[in-house]
């Protein structure tokens, strides 16, 4: 269990916005919103600093009614107002035109149409002068132009939270360094937060939540983890539903040598020069018996991590990923944690090879004890390693079979 730990270890109250006069602008300005108001960066770049500034923008008007069209805009008004107060937007760009003020601003935007989602990520000179990390974050019903809060997201908030926190103190608080001196990671904050398709983002303030490289912590949690909780009449319904089972799917995916979504992040084959220079290392690699483990601190890829052979012929940045692992993952009718023997075998047949861990060959492969089912995919091979009570807890994508189940 410790080693499945190190394994996984890598804002709001409701506020309405002015609405539309009553009547038939009301309804016009309504039909108009999903498609009409969208959310745009713009990217500004001066002494030293560097600002992504997101904004509300209007889109061509779907209807001739001028009310409808002026309705609008006038909540693409109130909808950058809010954004500039709640992200700081100005307030970055006037610290920016101070002496010495270094800055860089990401920002990290989803948007459907219905729903958009900012987190503002500023680094460098703060607000105060001194050096820091800090995120601003935003979600944002563009139908109505109102603030999504993070209670709304749950039928039972309460009981999410505590889904939540148990995850953080199994999964990432047993893992933390400690000489890391910003890790207090309970309570979660629910202040501040972002979601976009593959799951929900709580943001810490650094002063409770820092990693290595200097900047503040966050949390992802997948849809899958915490969709027990999320009903019908919450704003992401439709986002935490777990993909149908399609076997055809999952084949055509794992293929690839990627997981799907942003646990596609490397493949397998990919230079791990290049995967290092677009992810940002966790910690030091860990080991198994025959590979080199590095885990990443980008929040989304909690339980994902690449490997390369113990002993690569090759420099280190110059060897190919040899094996991508992920133990937080639901694809296709497949999800860790949930998934049983039975459920992969009905969707993947049976296997073209098997082995069983017991504690010190799994401790070795930084595994749980249980067993592995190996398939042939193309070009790769996948693992699907389950627990000793048959739960899947693990999925593997190996460039060769492993030695000894040729």
């Amino acid at each position: 269990m410790m080693m499945k730990k190190a394994m996984l270890a890598a804002c709001a109250l409701a506020l309405a916005l002015p609405v539309c006069a009553a009547g038939e602008e009301e309804s016009a300005a309504q039909a108009l919103l999903p498609e009409g108001i969208s959310i745009s960066v713009d990217v500004t770049e001066a002494s030293g600093s560097h600002l992504e500034l997101p904004s509300a923008v209007l889109e061509a008007a779907q209807t001739a009614e001028n009310a409808g069209a002026d309705a609008a805009g006038e909540q693409m008004t109130a909808l950058n107002a809010l954004i500039r107060e709640r992200l700081g937007v100005d307030e970055a760009m006037q610290v920016s035109q101070r002496a010495g003020a270094q800055i860089k601003q990401t920002a990290r935007v989803y948007d459907d149409g219905k729903l958009a989602s900012i987190a503002l990520l500023w680094e460098g000179t703060q607000a105060g002068g001194l050096d820091g990390c800090s995120v601003r974050a935003l979600s944002l019903d563009l139908a109505t132009g109102g603030e999504i809060g993070f209670d709304a997201l749950f039928d039972d908030p309460e009981a999410a939270v505590s889904r939540m926190e148990a995850i953080i103190d199994e999964e990432i608080v047993g893992g933390l360094s400690d000489y890391m001196e910003y890790a207090d990671l309970l309570p979660m904050p629910r202040d501040c937060f972002s979601f976009d398709e593959s799951g929900l983002t709580v943001y810490y303030p650094e002063e409770r939540y820092r990693y290595f490289g200097g900047k503040s912590g966050a949390v992802h949690f997948a849809w899958f983890e915490i969709a027990q909780w999320i009903g019908e009449e919450s704003p992401v319904y439709a986002l935490s539903r777990a993909q149908a089972a399609d076997e055809h799917a999952l084949i055509d995916q794992l293929s690839e040598g990627r997981f799907p979504g942003v646990m596609g992040a490397a493949a397998v084959g990919d230079r791990l020069g290049d995967v290092l220079g677009k992810l940002t290392l966790l910690c030091d690699p860990d080991y198994t018996d025959s590979a080199k483990v590095y885990l990443f601190e980008e929040p989304q890829l909690r339980g994902f991590a690449v490997e390369i052979p113990k002993y690569a012929e090759t420099a280190e940045v110059d060897t190919p990923v040899s094996a991508i692992r992920c133990a937080r993952i639901s694809m296709y009718g497949l999800e860790t944690g949930t998934s049983l023997r039975e459920d992969v075998l009905a969707l993947l047949g049976e296997p073209s090879a098997f082995r069983n861990y017991d504690s010190g060959d799994a401790a070795d492969a930084m595994l749980e004890p249980g067993e592995s089912l190996f398939y042939k995919v193309g070009d790769v091979v996948l693992e699907a390693h389950l627990d000793a009570l048959g739960v899947l807890s693990c999925m593997i994508l190996h460039d060769t079979m492993p030695e000894g189940l040729y």
